[in-house]
Parts: structure tokens; C-alpha cells; sequence
């Protein structure tokens, strides 16, 4: 006793041989007079079956299965269900579904007809369905593949109407503004500089004369100072400000010392922290300063002269100052602190009187070695800037920023030669990603 079920796309439904429909020779009138009157059991053998099939309640869930997607014929039997038919190329013989296997459970649903109709009728095409089926005396797992549904039609910008455009760019900016609101919840991070750091200071109105013991200066970070191994985030950018008290100044007419013990900096952009710092040398000054032992700043005193009213300073603004630190420190910053450049260093040169900027190293892999610049190239302009109107602290600054942006360069060669360079990221096969946070590339 069994009836046929329809799970295939078609949703075709298999009857018993004696209740098939008529050939187009049979007789009409004998077709007729069926609905009419019913015939008596044995004029009408195809009708018993009927009368004899599963109860009401299990018929009818089965009935309601919905396989369109699967392609296989299931015939509930009365010991479960059993596939009669396995559509080629359909997802139920891609599973290993074969005719005779008895379905035991789907989905996981138990094995009785009724629970197993109802997973399968709840499963959704294109989603993996697992299987469990008894095949002659094995009990054997299949699933069917996830097969992802088919994409909707994508539209372009110019099949947006005006109200989805303002819909997307209000939507764009809560992204934007929840992402700014995360890189503020995030706490501070630190990176630690180690004691044998140093970086070049400069006074900006030169180093004045006539100190005495107690006075208090501020200095100004000619450089940049990075402590990440990438080489490429600053901890310590240009413009910080170092602030130093005088310990020793004596002026005997001849020559002029100074001793400073630099307590204090403050980051450009960042907080300020206590640190413990001395001087180690001097260069661009035009007196032959020199730097003796313990930090001791030596420079020649200038010739009397009657008409000069002011003393000079004892190292002009142009005059560099290199301050090494004594005691560890660690910056505490927030993400948005950080700026990282195109993976670029450079020095100062002079050629034909103008101030250049050469390449003395490009870190691999970033955006400056991918667009071809090369140690001994000589920069005459940085962010739309000529060099010779910038100094070093400044290049560096221009070269640094928000990880992610732009910056562009001109390289002379024979001709200027611009080229648009990315902050803080990794170039590789083409394709860029971002470069890890300084705090994570110790």
C-alpha cells in the first residue's frame, strides 16, 4: 500500500497504474460516469488502495512537503518514507541520494514520518541539509551542498532615486560617526622608548646669552622620533616641545658653557611627560660649539665690538642640539594620535643653492617602493610645497600623517616627476593593506 508524493520542481505526483488518466482512445462516456456514481469495489480495483492508506493525519502533513529544490520522489510507506526517483543533476544526487533508500532522518528530525515531513518541509533550497538514510543493510550520512540563492539585480548609483541617495549618505555618516565613537571608547596605548634614544632639537630664536642657573628654555624637536619596527609610526613628532633647565652658565669673556637638563616634553598633537634628557652634540652653528662630558654646551664668545648693543646668542636658530634621554619613557596615546608616513627617510642636501630632500631609505613594501622611488632620489617638492621653502622638521611633518592618506612628492629626474604616495600602508601583488598600529609592531 503506498502513495506517491510530489518533491520535485515540477511537482509531478505518481498514481497507482488503474487510476492513471485515460489514453486519448479510451472512452469518454466510461470517464464520466465515474464521478457520478460510484462503482462498486470490484469494478474499480484502483479504489481500494484508498480506503486502506496511512491515517488522515499523517497523509496530510506529507501532502504539505514542499522539496521543490531537493529533486527526488519520496513514497511513504508503512515503515517511513522511501525514495522512489533521484532527478539528475539535482541537489538530492549531488547529496548521494539513490531510489530504495529508506529516509530515516532530516535534518535531524526524528524517524517517524510525521516529524521527518515537517523538516523537510521547513528546509530552505540552498541551504545544507543533512541526511540520514537506511540503504540495504547500512545506515549511511549525506547532505546535500550549500548552494548560496541566486543574487537580485544589482543596481548602480545611477539607478538610485533621490531619496535612496540621501537615505545611503545619512547612513554613511552614522557609520562614520559610530567608528570615530569606538576609536574614542578605546583606551590609551602605550609604546615605550627606550634611554638610549635621542632626537635633534633646535632653539627657534636661537639659544640666548646671558642664562643663569634656574633659568628655564624651551626647545623644539627638529625630528622625528619612531620606536616601531615597521619604521614607519612616530612617537616623538616634529614640532614637540622640550622644555630644559639651566644647571651651569658662565660667560669669562672668551668662551661661554652651558649645561641644561632637559625634565619635560611635549608631544606635538599628544600629552606632555616627565623625562630626564641631556645634551650629546651640536651641528649648523657657525662658532665651533661643541658639546663636552656630562652635557656641557661650549661655544667661542664673540668679539667686542662697540656698536652691537645685544649679546649673541650662543647657538643660532639654525644650529641643531641633539638631547639623548637617560630614563626610559612611555608614551600613552590614544589610536588617533598616531601618523604614520609612505615609508620614506630623508636628509637634507644643497644643489645649485637649493634645498633638497634625498631618499635614504625606502622601507619595503610600502607605497614610496611601490611607486618606484629609490634610495639617492632627491625630492624638490612634498605636499605641493617646494622644498627649498621648508626645512627638515617641516618635510618630515608633511611626509607624516593620518594612515590611509594621500600625500604627493616630486622627484627630479631631469624633470619633476610627481607621484601620489599612501600613509601607513603595505603594498603587496598590487593590492595595499593597512599597516598594524604602532602600538603592535614592537
Amino acid at each position: 500500500m503506498m502513495r506517491l508524493l510530489p518533491l520535485v520542481l515540477t511537482a509531478c505526483v505518481a498514481f497507482p497504474a488503474s487510476a492513471a488518466t485515460p489514453r486519448s482512445g479510451a472512452k469518454r462516456p466510461a470517464r464520466k460516469a465515474a464521478p457520478a456514481k460510484p462503482a462498486p469495489a470490484k469494478a474499480a480495483p484502483a479504489e481500494a488502495p484508498r480506503e486502506s492508506a496511512a491515517p488522515a493525519a499523517a497523509g496530510d502533513a506529507l501532502d504539505e512537503i514542499s522539496l521543490f529544490g531537493l529533486g527526488a520522489d519520496l513514497v511513504s510507506q508503512e515503515n517511513g518514507l522511501v525514495v522512489s526517483f533521484v532527478r539528475p543533476g539535482s541537489r538530492a544526487e549531488q547529496a548521494g541520494l539513490k531510489a530504495g533508500d529508506q529516509l530515516l532522518r532530516a535534518d535531524g528530525a526524528a524517524s517517524s514520518r510525521a516529524k521527518v515531513a515537517s523538516a523537510l518541509r521547513s528546509w530552505t533550497p540552498g541551504t545544507r541539509l543533512p541526511l540520514v538514510v537506511r540503504r540495504g543493510l547500512e545506515v549511511v550520512s549525506l547532505a546535500t551542498p550549500a548552494i548560496p540563492p541566486a543574487r537580485d539585480y544589482a543596481r548602480g548609483d545611477k539607478d538610485l532615486s533621490e531619496h535612496e541617495r540621501a537615505l545611503a549618505g545619512e547612513r554613511s555618516a552614522q557609520a562614520a560617526s559610530g567608528g570615530r565613537a569606538v576609536v574614542k571608547a578605546v583606551g590609551p596605548l602605550t609604546v615605550p622608548v627606550r634611554a638610549d634614544q635621542g632626537l635633534w632639537v633646535r632653539f627657534p630664536k636661537g639659544l640666548p646669552a646671558g642664562l643663569k642657573k634656574g633659568d628655564e628654555i624651551v626647545a623644539e624637536a627638529a625630528t622625528g622620533l619612531t620606536v616601531d619596527a615597521s619604521l614607519d609610526f612616530l612617537a616623538v613628532p616634529p614640532g614637540s616641545k622640550l622644555r630644559a633647565r639651566v644647571l651651569e652658565a658662565v660667560d669669562d669673556g672668551q668662551a661661554r658653557t652651558v649645561r641644561l637638563a632637559f625634565y619635560a616634553l611635549d608631544l606635538a598633537g599628544g600629552g606632555t611627560y616627565t623625562t630626564l634628557g641631556h645634551a650629546t652634540a651640536v651641528s649648523g652653528d657657525q662658532r665651533m660649539a661643541r658639546v663636552g662630558a656630562g652635557g656641557t654646551l661650549v661655544a667661542a664668545a664673540p668679539l667686542p665690538d662697540a656698536k652691537r648693543r645685544a649679546l649673541e646668542p650662543v647657538l643660532d636658530a639654525d644650529a641643531r642640539l641633539r638631547v639623548r634621554l637617560i630614563e626610559p619613557l612611555v608614551i600613552e596615546e590614544p589610536p588617533s594620535y598616531w601618523r604614520a608616513g609612505p615609508g620614506l627617510w630623508v636628509k637634507t642636501v644643497e644643489d645649485g643653492g637649493r634645498r633638497l630632500f634625498e631618499v635614504t631609505h625606502a622601507v619595503a613594501g610600502r607605497s614610496a617602493e611601490s611607486a618606484g622611488l629609490k634610495v639617492g632620489d632627491r625630492l624638490d617638492a612634498i605636499g605641493g610645497k617646494p622644498t627649498e621653502k621648508m626645512d627638515f622638521a617641516e618635510a618630515v611633518d608633511r611626509l607624516y600623517g593620518a594612515p590611509g592618506s594621500d600625500v604627493e612628492v616630486s622627484v627630479l629626474r631631469g624633470k619633476s616627476q610627481s607621484h601620489k604616495l599612501k600613509r601607513g600602508l603595505r603594498w603587496a601583488a598590487g593590492k595595499s593593506t593597512p599597516l598594524p598600529p604602532a602600538y603592535n609592531a614592537q
